[in-house]
């Protein structure tokens, strides 16, 4: 592995983690289709405006929940955002990214009492202006006894019933008792993570809820240039459950488009189904098994279904009242998400970030708090100004 002081030289990303490429079958797939055509939203940090690695990519302009200041989310102080879009880009390179910047940081760690109002407004309007497929890259950590906040549960229903596969990582901490939302909810796709070797990745949360996984092992990301450009290290390390949802949200990518006429919930038919198991089915460390891109894409015998066959967080099809039929907006345009036609959001403080394990919680710390929002990739590199929490 090249070493930082030679952090300059750009780097062929997809040499560089071929590992996880190879593991799911990514390029077989792309005899097929990259994902062209396909809108993956990112609800996470935002996604960097420079970087040699996305100047080919079809990134949008997005929407900032952050301030009026931020006319769009093509920025990224932390790196966790681009660090999710680039790995949706490993296993799809022609999908178009729609970043949706509802988070600034995943440096701190604090409580609050569940997901915000910025997390809930940018999911619906990633649903709202064309994302086909949304990946949530963090989690709302709940004490026992306490249920997710039901503004998520609304929001990611509304998601769902306008036809858009959703997936979100299942959490780096296999000491938590349950897979926390929004991985846990039914219809969502929970990731959790393999290593090198295929095998579970031993700091992923695990439980019934996961339904599929995906690499989680370190990997090399584009780092997002917010002082000046050519100064910075252009390149870390990192690993965590946000880069397998990332990468399994590529695959859904590539599924819907090879198959254009398929629905969301066929779609999820597809990738659970033709998992790759090892002969042990469905299990609570790997789900129905490793996403195979290749026999997801390909694969003719895949039975077809009616409903998500993951379900639905509010318990059935069209329970938020939205319908794919609904015309979306632009995924350019400027305009602000609608607050009365949000879900009702519990009182709630910044979400809170952080790279890799940082999601370990101990009740006697919760105090009254419902909730805990985190984000879950990302293991730092070594840096002088390093802007991310180093692997604890």
């Amino acid at each position: 592995m090249p070493q930082a002081a030679a952090a300059q030289e750009e780097w062929d990303l997809y040499a560089e983690n071929a590992w996880a490429i190879d593991q799911i079958k990514a390029e077989d797939a792309w005899a097929t289709t990259k994902g062209e055509g396909v809108t993956v939203a990112v609800i996470d940090t935002g996604i960097a405006e420079e970087h040699p690695f996305l100047e080919d990519k079809d990134i949008l302009d997005g929407k900032s929940f952050m301030g009026s200041e931020e006319v769009n989310a093509r920025v990224d102080t932390d790196g966790h955002g681009t660090g999710v879009a680039a790995a949706i880009l490993y296993a799809a390179p022609e999908a178009t990214i729609l970043p949706v910047r509802v988070n600034t940081t995943s440096a701190d760690i604090g409580f609050s009492t569940g997901a915000t109002q910025n997390d809930f407004d940018g999911i619906r309007w990633a649903a709202d202006n064309g994302a086909d497929v949304i990946v949530i890259p963090w989690i709302e950590v709940s004490p026992e006894g306490y249920e997710a906040s039901q503004g998520l549960v609304e929001i990611v229903q509304y998601a769902i019933d306008k036809d858009i596969v959703v997936i979100a990582g299942g959490g780096n901490d296999p000491e938590l008792a349950s897979v926390p939302a929004p991985a846990e909810f039914p219809g969502v796709v929970g990731v959790s993570g393999t290593d090198k070797d295929g095998n579970a990745w031993s700091m992923s949360t695990t439980g019934p809820e996961i339904a599929l996984a995906g690499p989680a092992d370190t990997m090399i990301f584009p780092d997002p240039q917010t002082f000046d450009f050519g100064e910075e290290n252009l390149y870390f390390e990192a690993a965590g459950t946000s880069v397998a949802s990332g990468l399994v949200g590529g695959t859904a990518a590539l599924v819907r488009a090879a198959h254009p006429d398929l629905d969301a919930s066929n779609v999820v038919q597809r990738l659970i189904t033709t998992a790759d198991d090892g002969g042990k089915g469905r299990t609570e460390q790997l789900g129905f098994g490793l996403v195979d891109a290749a026999a997801a894409v390909t694969a003719t015998d895949v039975e077809e279904v009616s409903e998500n066959p993951l379900g639905y967080p509010m318990g059935q099809a069209g329970a938020s009242g939205a319908s794919p039929d609904e015309e979306p907006g632009s995924t350019e345009g400027p305009e602000e998400s609608d607050p009365s036609s949000a879900p009702a959001a519990e009182e709630a403080a910044e979400s809170d970030a952080g790279l890799m394990p940082i999601v370990a919680v101990a009740v006697a710390l919760l105090l009254m708090a419902a909730a805990v929002v985190v984000l879950l990739v990302l293991k730092s590199r070594s840096r002088a100004k390093a802007r991310v929490q180093p692997w604890q």
